[in-house]
């Protein structure tokens, strides 16, 4: 074998190691993003999915970004298109741009027990929101719920008709805009890390939100009534940006898939606990509590899921398999 000839074998054995390394060593660590407080349930369930990974033959290494529970799922959104991020829990209803279809995880009163949430997580359309999620340069490797979403406040609210001309905290979403419209509140959109501050600044007059938020980031404090009404699901989805998906092997992203599938199992077994605990909680911190069933809402959540089933077929399909 001539000199160039050897030369040429070795600058290729060497950009194939150059590539195996690469391969391996970005398979060796993922580096999420989440927005939410500690102890929420999206974090115990990452420690979980951290924990099924960390195998003592063969560990990944799970890490947090703490900088992006600063800027907002905005940022986690931004950081897996970039490849800072290799994945991370978003709210539903910051993925309904994408899949508008989503919004069925949104309808109001769609769920009265916690256990249809697994239901609806494990069906057809639940699995089918996930894989259209590639569309967008994303993978959904499943769900994880926080509970169902009440509103707080810093004034007493007895009643629904008390919500009339409040500003409530809202998300950048339509089925939210919406509901709150047609109760005749002025919903309005702010990040979860600015809520106490805008509470602080009477800049609401309440806060839409799940029971595991209001005790992470002690809203009581600032809205120390809650109008206990469950009248949405706080549904969140693991993502993994696609363009690193797709370089892993078929064993690494089995292993990724097995370990989530197992941490999401252990936050369905624990969210009907993480409810009860989190009630008694805010009421041990002198929350006063009102009840307020789906009856005392007329016929607005009637009239908003008509409209969206009407107008989306897949929003439609989902409501009818997960009742």
């Amino acid at each position: 074998m001539t000199k160039t000839a050897i030369t040429r074998v070795s600058t290729l054995i060497a950009s194939l190691l150059v590539f195996l390394v690469s391969a391996t060593s970005s398979a060796e660590s993922i580096r999420f993003g989440v927005v939410a407080p500690e102890g929420h349930p999206w974090i115990q369930v990452m420690q979980q999915f951290k924990s099924n990974l960390n195998t003592p033959t063969s560990p990944i290494n799970v890490k947090e970004s703490r900088f992006v529970k600063v800027r907002g799922e905005a940022a986690i959104l931004e950081m897996l298109g970039s490849g800072e991020l290799q994945a991370g829990i978003i709210a539903v209803e910051s993925l309904t741009t994408f899949d508008p279809a989503l919004n069925g995880w949104l309808v109001p009163f769609q769920f009265h027990k916690l256990d249809q949430l697994e239901a609806a997580a494990k069906s057809p359309e639940g699995q089918t929101m996930l894989t259209n999620l590639q569309n967008y340069n994303l993978v959904g490797l499943g769900y994880t719920f926080s509970g169902m979403r009440n509103i707080m406040s810093p004034k007493p609210l007895n009643s629904v008709e008390d919500l009339k001309g409040k500003r409530v905290r809202s998300f950048a979403n339509d089925m939210f805009h919406n509901w709150y419209r047609r109760l005749g509140a002025e919903p309005k959109v702010i990040q979860v890390q600015d809520l106490v501050v805008n509470l602080q600044k009477n800049e609401i007059d309440a806060v839409d939100c799940d029971l595991a938020t209001a005790v992470g980031m002690e809203l009581d404090k600032a809205a120390p009534y809650l109008l206990h009404t469950n009248h949405m699901a706080s549904p969140g989805i693991f993502v993994v940006s696609k363009k690193w998906w797709d370089v892993q092997s078929p064993q690494t992203q089995a292993r990724i898939t097995d370990a989530f599938s197992r941490a999401q199992t252990a936050g369905f077994e624990l969210l009907a606990q993480s409810e009860r605990d989190n009630l008694k909680t805010l009421r041990d911190r002198g929350v006063t509590v009102k009840e307020i069933p789906e009856a005392q809402f007329g016929d607005a959540p009637q009239k908003l899921r008509d409209f969206y089933y009407s107008t989306n077929l897949r929003i439609q399909q989902f409501g009818v398999a997960v009742q």
